[in-house]
């Protein structure tokens, strides 16, 4: 028996060892792509404006223990077998970097939209009349907002420029709740607000082969890049709004959202978190990750309050005083409870 012990002692190291090789490497990958994003957007000064990069040697030195505390975590869902290692197979090296040269193009484009405030300025070919007033702006700086093709082709590769390779490690966050709330019970019915282009999705839906997950969003161009790549038995996907979701009363099981609520005003936060709980079972849980908000870690308060502006998200500074765990309970939620990995938080509690 010690035998055996030692050599699961020595498999699951030798995991851990190898996983936090292949999350750092992918780190170092996306950290020398915002250099050059920057670099390059940067030479076309002074038509554009770059953000000026955020040095302090000390938070430095906090966010890389902080981000292997998150790689650590991440890692236990690997080595549990609660999520499949499939989900960490990179894609083709030519795939990924030829999207790049496309993200250094769009690099140039957004930098002439922040310096040029063009917030609202879309394709004529988008039809504006289908959304949100809260929505039709270039969240990013991004070209097209969340409302185009070609936004949906770049957008979870400039995510994870922005936050040096770290957010689907944040993303994953939601699976060890999920876990829990499933507690091997293939007849739970998942859904999945904000969607976007289905990164999540595709992360809960492989970890969760037995259970049925709709997954939701907005936009209708990010939707059918969700379902380009996602085709699986157990996922349906379907448009909508979160603070108005298609759906009857007490559905589904487990209801989370992954990066929405920092992108939304108050007043449809507060409808969203309705909406949810609506279409909650008695007993289910709901689920909300999203970024850090305001106290969370201190050492991050400067990245808090240049976030915002660096990357026009108007309605961020709101969210991150506006906590979680808070807005859970006085919508009567039962056994709210929160925790932060790096940059994110989550927080998720019973009906």
């Amino acid at each position: 028996m010690a035998i055996l012990s030692n050599l699961n002692s020595l498999v699951t190291d030798l995991q851990k060892k190898s996983y936090l090789a292949y999350a750092f490497t992918r780190s170092a990958l996306y950290m020398g792509q915002f250099e050059s994003l920057y670099r390059v957007s940067k030479a076309f000064s002074p038509l554009v404006e770059v953000p000026t990069p955020y040095r302090d040697k000390a938070v430095e030195e906090f966010l890389m223990a902080d981000v292997k505390s998150l790689y650590e975590e991440d890692a236990k869902l690997f080595i549990e077998k609660i999520s499949p290692w499939v989900l960490l197979k990179p894609e083709s090296l030519p795939t990924h970097f030829f999207r790049f040269s496309k993200i250094l193009a769009s690099g140039v484009k957004m930098s002439k939209i922040r310096k040029e405030k063009t917030h609202k300025k879309f394709k004529p070919s988008i039809d504006l009349s289908k959304y949100p007033d809260y929505f039709k702006r270039t969240f990013h700086f991004q070209v097209d907002g969340y409302l185009s093709t070609d936004s949906a082709e770049l957008y979870n590769h400039q995510v994870e420029i922005i936050f040096n390779g770290t957010a689907d490690a944040m993303r994953r966050m939601v699976i060890p709740v999920i876990h829990d709330a499933t507690m091997g019970n293939s007849q739970k019915k998942i859904l999945e607000i904000a969607c976007g282009t289905g990164r999540a999705t595709e992360m809960v839906a492989k970890s969760f082969t037995k259970n049925h997950l709709t997954a939701t969003d907005l936009s209708h161009a990010y939707l059918v890049k969700a379902r380009e790549k996602l085709n699986l038995d157990n996922v349906d996907f379907m448009q909508a709004a979160a603070e108005e979701l298609p759906f009857k009363d007490e559905t589904y099981d487990i209801v989370y959202s992954v990066f929405l609520f920092h992108e939304i005003p108050e007043e449809v936060r507060e409808k969203a978190v309705a909406e949810m709980k609506r279409v909650l079972k008695p007993g289910g849980t709901l689920i909300i990750l999203d970024s850090i908000q305001v106290d969370d870690e201190p050492r991050y308060h400067e990245a808090l309050r240049r976030f915002p502006i660096d990357y026009h998200e108007p309605f961020y500074k709101s969210y991150t005083q506006w906590p979680l765990e808070k807005a859970l309970a006085d919508h009567g939620f039962q056994s709210v409870e929160s925790k932060r990995g790096f940059f994110s938080k989550i927080a998720w509690g019973k009906k």
